[in-house]
């Protein structure tokens, strides 16, 4: 039994509407090192449904495993999260399963990407070069907080340039990854990065995106609300859970 499995066990009798890797992995900056960090839509009861009894998110350490249920998606969607729209977004190494439900949002990713998108990454941004000036940093961590801090610059970059078209907030950016990864591997000056930050305010500032849709957002919220109701009338496909840590193990080479 791997440690997924073992964590898992008490959800073993749940069914899973999508399943993905994220974190370092998803973004393309893994070492060899890195946590697997695990995503789990479930699927709720019927009753659960009818008794608004869905809004749920469990985070599970060691190993890393989120669960959620799809209202919380939902609302991460809506409120144009970064950390949520990524999974609209994903490389199809990190997809373990999905019942539709990422499939159906996946069209609606860059309507949702909005000016509250760029205000909550520029927001983890100032969060990340705060814990960069504290002391006690071990280097190990700051060159991941260094890597990711510049992922989310990178980001916002991205996005902005794209207005006009609706692009999605990035999962992985390709075009900067060596870059990133070199960070990952090497580290860079706390300064130089810092200094960084003016500039991209000034620059998404010069170019702020749309806010929230209301269109955007009734779609999303029908598109969820369909799938509820085939839950509760059984027509909505779902997973057994027993086939995630197995999906991992092949996928990743978790060792048992």
């Amino acid at each position: 039994m791997n440690r997924f499995e073992q964590a898992l066990t008490p959800y073993m009798d749940r069914r899973v509407l999508a399943a993905w890797v994220g974190g370092s992995h998803a973004h393309g900056l893994a070492r060899p090192d890195s946590d697997i960090d695990l995503r789990l839509v479930l699927a709720p009861e019927p009753d659960d449904i009818l008794l608004g009894r869905t809004d749920r998110t469990k985070g599970l350490h060691g190993p890393d495993i989120t669960i959620t249920t799809p209202i919380p998606l939902l609302t991460g969607l809506t409120k144009g999260a970064p950390n949520t729209l990524e999974a609209l977004s994903l490389p199809d190494d990190c997809l373990l399963l999905d019942a539709g439900l990422l499939h159906m949002l996946a069209p609606l990713a860059g309507r949702l990407t909005s000016r509250n998108t760029i205000d909550m990454a520029l927001g983890n941004v100032k969060g990340n070069l705060h814990l960069l000036a504290r002391d006690g940093l071990d280097e190990r961590k700051r060159r991941k907080l260094q890597g990711e801090t510049m992922r989310l610059l990178a980001s916002i970059g991205h996005v902005t340039a794209g207005r006009d078209t609706d692009t999605p907030w990035p999962c992985r950016l390709d075009a900067d990854l060596d870059v990133l990864r070199e960070i990952r591997e090497h580290g860079m000056d706390d300064a130089e990065l810092a200094a960084q930050l003016p500039d991209m305010l000034a620059y998404a500032s010069s170019r702020r995106l749309h806010t929230p849709d209301r269109k955007t957002i009734r779609e999303t919220e029908r598109l969820v609300a369909g799938l509820m109701k085939g839950l509760v009338d059984g027509t909505t496909a779902t997973f057994p859970m027993e086939g995630v840590p197995a999906m991992l193990e092949t996928r990743c080479q978790l060792p048992r």
